[in-house]
């Protein structure tokens, strides 16, 4: 089999979706430095204790999930992209700025932890340390791995007889279906078989897709925009009252990624789908229906480990986690499954997420060779500190300074 090159001239819907894609990617490419955090210094003071912890616990759980995402999700994704792909690997690429996307906003919710006080690794009382020993946070990445790793044996929402039900009344919670927590979903049983009514060549256009890169497409759909986009509820919710407006910025530029690299995503999802006969669609549909649920429930248990209550947003949290899950469903082409009277999130804090003004002043421009510490002190600051006078000087050269 010959090595071949990415033929970017390609012509087709497919092909201008992954340019699209990938263009969007690459313009949009941000650094955290590039966000001045110093400035919420004095808002940082003024936070209360309980405010400070949740917003560290929530960014070192958002590490977590998009750090699985740029290690595990987006290199299986990739493999299967290449599997059969007669595009050359220009979906590779587009995977590849995800990734690196991903492993941006990681470096990002670091800096925000940072920021925060909460910086040291080998403190017990650590949030990376508090997000690795949280259970209900391992569980919910275990559920995720699992799908990445194999996308078999996914347990389903057991509904008293009625999960037929659930999956076709669109619009209808999860939780006024019988279901009132995690323990009662069901033992691991796939309902769409990866070898049901397909053929397993793993393929890319025009032949038909091997479902486990279906299942895993669709995991990474509902892993960043219903999982990751719910952690944002509480650093926006600051934002929309004046404080932490810089952390806010961080989180819009994260939020734009999430979109981009969801609606390309869902879009190769349905493109996917496309290709299979009704009755194995249908087995995708509850599939991925039963998955949505089941990571509904894990986000819902971990926020449980979040002091949400304390700060009195625990109703707000449960809208906001509704409506994530209906955008996250909306991006794989299928209906919502709450209703829209219990998933409107607070506008408030809506409208600070999608601040658009605000987010095209947030950067500052990048230098390759700017200092990657947002601590960093400069010269100028230790000739102010010290009394010292840095004198620029100019110098005539002559051709022996050159003679290395």
């Amino acid at each position: 089999m010959p090595f071949t090159a990415m033929n970017w001239n390609l012509a087709g819907a497919n092909a201008d979706t992954d340019r699209d894609a990938f263009n969007a990617m690459t313009a949009n490419l941000w650094a955290p430095e590039q966000i001045s955090l110093g400035d919420d210094a004095e808002d940082i003071r003024g936070l209360s204790d309980a405010q400070r912890v949740a917003l560290s616990q929530i960014f070192a759980g958002l590490a977590a999930v998009e750090s699985l995402q740029a290690s595990g999700a987006t290199g299986v994704l990739s493999t299967d992209a290449g599997k059969g792909n007669d595009r050359a690997g220009i979906g590779q690429a587009v995977l590849t700025a995800i990734a690196l996307g991903e492993s941006i906003h990681t470096k990002a919710y670091s800096a925000l932890i940072a920021a925060l006080g909460s910086n040291d690794d080998n403190d017990t009382q650590s949030p990376f340390t508090w997000a690795e020993q949280n259970e209900s946070m391992q569980e919910k990445l275990q559920l995720l791995n699992d799908v990445y790793a194999t996308a078999l044996n996914i347990p389903n929402v057991t509904v008293s007889g009625a999960t037929e039900q659930s999956n076709q009344n669109a619009g209808t919670p999860a939780n006024s279906l019988g279901i009132s927590s995690p323990d009662e979903i069901a033992t691991p049983n796939s309902s769409a078989s990866d070898s049901s009514s397909v053929n397993n060549d793993n393929s890319g256009a025009g032949s038909t897709p091997d479902l486990s890169s279906l299942k895993r497409l669709a995991a990474a759909v509902l892993a960043e925009a219903l999982l990751v986009e719910s952690g944002f509820y509480l650093p926006m919710w600051l934002s929309s009252r004046g404080t932490m407006t810089k952390s806010a910025d961080i989180i819009r530029l994260i939020n734009r990624d999430i979109i981009t690299s969801s609606s390309y995503l869902g879009s190769v999802y349905q493109r996917k789908l496309e290709l299979l006969d009704d009755s194995t669609r249908e087995e995708m549909r509850q599939y991925v229906y039963d998955l949505a649920n089941n990571l509904y429930f894990a986000e819902e248990d971990y926020s449980y480990t979040l002091p949400y209550a304390d700060l009195g947003l625990d109703d707000d949290i449960e809208k906001f986690l509704s409506y994530n899950s209906n955008k996250a469903l909306s991006y794989l082409g299928y209906p919502a499954l709450f209703p829209a009277d219990i998933s409107q999130p607070n506008p408030a804090v809506i409208d600070e997420l999608n601040d658009i003004e605000s987010l095209a002043s947030a950067l500052k421009p990048a230098s390759l060779f700017a200092s990657s510490s947002t601590n960093s002190v400069t010269a100028a600051a230790v000739s102010a500190s010290t009394g010292a006078i840095a004198a620029n000087t100019a110098e005539e050269t002559n051709d022996d300074d050159w003679d290395f």
